[in-house]
């Protein structure tokens, strides 16, 4: 355990070593060097400075015995553990460098091979130690692995709880034989070097041999994990689970007082004409204000079946517009629409910059005018418009080339647009054959809300880019906020 990073009060050895020395059980702590006990200036001289006021001898087997009998032994002590301090920064430093240099010429610099890689020796020379190092190799049986995962993640909605039981069913462990924990799941998920990159701090180097997983694959698992922690609760827009089997999850609202509601599988009952009770299953979204604090406006519960036909007439009607029209349409139609939109911003904001010049240029003006007592505003007021004017100047100057950077990179954005599009396109295909899991995660992506109403009125939202789509295939704005009454 290092000596350097860790305090001594979370080292095992030396907590014991205290504890016999207090107990009277030896007389003389003996260690090859004095650096042994500790390199942190600021806590080991002390440390040997208890055991020494407990009558402990202290020695190193190469620099003799360590005492404080005077004002000097004290200082030397502490000189000691200065230098040794300075030492494991230096070698720190040292360590770090040729990592770094090993990484950006994208080669293995250490630890465990996550799962779906391997380490062997490829030929290639340390030219420190000159001996055969190991690299990184793609274990295609384990990339595979790697890959279902990646996609029960995205498309089918599994946490890391319900991933784990499944790799635990498959007998997936780790490259060292050891079985996999939830944390493993998580790191798994986050790790760049799937997409090719070998990552040491902030050192990254694309090496594209290693790479086993789609960019857009990996980006949406990176969305996910981001959107599924608790602190985005708030904003939250996907399931935290896709084993309901309901369409909504996340996504669905109480139209009246705007809490999140939740899917219950809950049973009901009627009663026969000869007396008979028939129970069965009533699946249901529920509004917790509704049913436990008595919202007076709030409808209990809605039929999840009544529901989840309306949402997919309504997303069946926007996959048949996509397949119905060309994709070259869509694209060119989408593309053109964003740079008339970005073009528009930048004239508006050109003419508030124009205008906000004079505006600055008339104040400036009166200056002289209040030196000389002849203008109509005071100084402070000539002061604060002054101040107020130039203040909107920079913003508005800010948003000007933030707008031209964007207009400037259009043509990546449209690369992304049809990225986004083709995705939805394959989901238009294979949405009727999907199981609930993969239909429950495209909703979540294509739908941003749904807000329902007492007699199943429901009001439906797009996620911006789907949305934008819509309106670019000249689907009407009735579609996109729909209120629709089964």
């Amino acid at each position: 355990m290092s000596g350097f990073k860790v305090s001594s009060t979370k080292r095992d050895a030396i907590l014991e070593i205290q504890r016999e020395a207090a107990l009277g059980n030896f007389d003389i702590l003996l260690v090859f060097m004095f650096d042994r006990l500790g390199r942190r200036d600021d806590e080991t001289p002390f440390v040997v400075e208890w055991f020494i006021r407990n009558n402990i001898a202290v020695w190193s087997v190469n620099e003799g015995e360590q005492r404080l009998d005077s004002h000097v032994d004290k200082l030397l002590n502490y000189i000691r553990y200065w230098q040794a301090s300075g030492e494991s920064i230096k070698t720190s430093i040292r360590v770090k460098a040729g990592r770094d240099k090993i990484v950006k010429e994208g080669y293995y610099a250490g630890g465990w091979a996550p799962l779906g890689y391997r380490l062997e020796k490829c030929g290639r020379i340390n030219a420190n130690k000159g001996k055969e190092a190991l690299d990184f190799v793609v274990d295609d049986e384990a990339a595979e692995t790697v890959r279902t995962i990646f996609n029960l993640y995205v498309n089918e909605g599994y946490g890391g709880t319900r991933l784990l039981r499944y790799l635990h069913e498959q007998g997936v462990v780790k490259t060292n034989g050891k079985p996999l924990s939830q944390c493993n799941i998580y790191t798994l998920l986050s790790n760049t070097l799937y997409i090719g990159y070998i990552t040491y701090g902030d050192i990254k180097t694309f090496v594209p041999r290693l790479k086993i997983m789609d960019d857009d694959l990996f980006n949406r698992a990176q969305e996910l994990r981001k959107m599924r922690r608790r602190e985005n609760n708030g904003i939250r827009r996907i399931p935290r689970t896709t084993k309901a089997k309901s369409l909504l999850s996340g996504n669905i609202f109480c139209g009246h007082c705007g809490g999140r509601m939740w899917f219950s599988n809950g049973n009901a009952s009627y009663k026969k004409v000869n007396g008979e009770v028939t129970h069965y299953n009533a699946p249901a979204y529920c509004c917790y204000y509704g049913i436990n604090r008595g919202g007076i406006t709030c409808q209990q519960k809605y039929t999840t079946k009544r529901v989840d036909k309306v949402i997919r007439s309504v997303l069946q009607r926007v996959f048949e517009q996509i397949r119905d029209t060309p994709p070259a349409v869509c694209l060119e139609s989408q593309h053109e629409k964003h740079l008339e939109v970005i073009s528009n911003h930048i004239k508006t904001i050109t003419r508030s910059i124009s205008k906000l010049n004079k505006e600055l240029s008339g104040y400036q003006s009166e200056v002289i005018k209040v030196i000389q007592g002849e203008s109509a505003f005071t100084a402070d007021v000539l002061n604060q418009l002054i101040h107020k004017t130039e203040d909107k100047l920079s913003k508005q100057t800010a948003e000007l080339e933030r707008l031209k950077s964007e207009l400037a990179e259009s043509d990546s954005l449209c690369e992304k647009t049809k990225e986004e599009y083709m995705r939805i396109r394959s989901w238009a295909e294979i949405f009727d054959e999907s199981s609930i899991e993969t239909q429950k995660m495209v909703t979540a992506h294509l739908i941003n809300e749904v807000r329902l109403r007492r007699g199943y009125v429901m009001e439906i939202d797009f996620n911006i880019s789907v949305k934008e789509f819509v309106e670019g295939l000249s689907f009407s704005e009735e579609n996109l906020s729909v209120s629709v009454a089964d």
